[in-house]
């Protein structure tokens, strides 16, 4: 929603994720989050696994020490760190170029009907509800 509380992207209106091995941090936590709230469908290939965030620190005697002070986990409770996030619908699924796709508003190559039953509630539960 933006500041004046109107929506980006209607909740009537499908949405699809692509991730592959760079994404990783917020990008899986996004991507996660969304899918675990049956908002959207993932696509592409697993991603990167980078779960951990870490805190880096200078010692005086010039060494340094790196604490590791939380890790990213999906609403539904799945642990990123090290196995990153599975797509819905694997990479052979999407249109071969991305970047023309992500260039351009040519999305006749992307089954939405697909993508709106995997999202249904027959196929989709929101965690906890």
């Amino acid at each position: 929603r933006t500041p004046s509380d109107k929506m980006i992207v209607p909740q009537s209106d499908p949405v699809a994720i692509w991730i592959d091995g760079g994404s990783a941090s917020a990008t899986e936590v996004l991507a996660g989050a969304l899918h675990d709230q049956c908002r959207a469908v993932v696509m592409g290939s697993q991603s990167f696994g980078k779960g951990l965030i870490q805190a880096v620190y200078g010692l005086k005697n010039g060494s340094g020490l790196v604490l590791t002070v939380a890790r990213y986990v999906t609403p539904a409770g799945t642990d990123i760190q090290g196995v990153g996030i599975d797509p819905d619908i694997t990479g052979k699924s999407v249109p071969g170029n991305l970047m023309n796709l992500v260039m351009s508003t040519d999305t006749s190559r992307v089954d939405f009907n697909d993508i709106k039953e995997r999202l249904s509630p027959s196929m989709c539960q929101v965690p906890g509800q």
